[in-house]
């Protein structure tokens, strides 16, 4: 496979916040099945955001091994978690994300890889029972002492750091939030199963793709450049 740089983590993002239909071009990117599962969404932005983000995955892919995008052969585990079952793609490790108004796709060479993009929505951050939520005595007592605009943007950095964290390990949501910890200072992270001694450790980045949206990147390993990539969907 061409890689754009060895020990690379490469992030693309796609604003969607004008769009009312998904183009028929990016719903051609994908595979049958995957047009059968957007036709399920009962909201348009939730299957605009699903087809958005499939056909970039199926993109930035093919752009770099010379096949079609509909050609491409991507699988699922048992946890769901999107892999490519091909050859030409053995050692890249690949997750993506999407929300209302923004999609996220990570493709990484220097180990397992996860993203979450966020919509920010102030009303719907929650303001009690926050260990429910994976976060620890110490972030819960350093939230409740912020004012409410300041609480909300905490978690929602929390919450992404979480959700990459639990992507890249490749439980998703069926691994316990409360075994993730979370160092923002160090943009680090560690995963514990059980015991007080973590399992694996995970770096993290950080950005604001939009002003309305926030994301966390995180891979495994001390190797690692992330690279931000020029968004390679058609604009319509």
């Amino acid at each position: 496979m061409m890689i754009d740089r060895e020990n690379a983590v490469m992030l693309w993002t796609h604003d969607l916040q004008r769009l009312e239909l998904s183009p028929p071009e990016w719903v051609e990117l994908l595979d049958d099945e995957e047009r059968t599962l957007a036709l399920r969404f009962l909201r348009e932005h939730d299957r605009i955001a699903y087809v958005a983000a499939h056909a970039l995955l199926r993109l930035v892919i093919a752009n770099r091994i010379g096949l079609a995008p509909s050609a491409l052969i991507i699988s699922r585990d048992r946890f769901g978690r999107p892999f490519l079952d091909m050859d030409e793609c053995r050692g890249i490790d690949v997750s993506l994300s999407h929300t209302k108004g923004m999609v996220a796709v990570a493709l990484s060479n220097a180990g397992r890889v996860g993203v979450d993009v966020e919509s920010v929505d102030h009303e719907r951050v929650p303001r009690s029972d926050l260990a429910a939520y994976g976060l620890s005595a110490e972030e819960i007592v350093r939230l409740e002492l912020m004012g409410v605009a300041e609480r909300s943007e905490a978690f929602i950095e929390l919450w992404t750091a979480r959700e990459a964290v639990a992507k890249a390990d490749g439980r998703g949501l069926s691994l316990p939030f409360s075994s993730i910890r979370i160092d923002l200072s160090s943009s680090v992270a560690s995963t514990f199963d059980g015991d007080d001694k973590p399992s694996r450790h995970w770096r993290l980045w950080r950005e604001e793709p939009s002003l309305c949206h926030r994301l966390t990147l995180a891979w495994s390993g001390e190797r690692g450049e992330v690279m931000r990539m020029k968004d390679e969907l058609p604009v319509y």
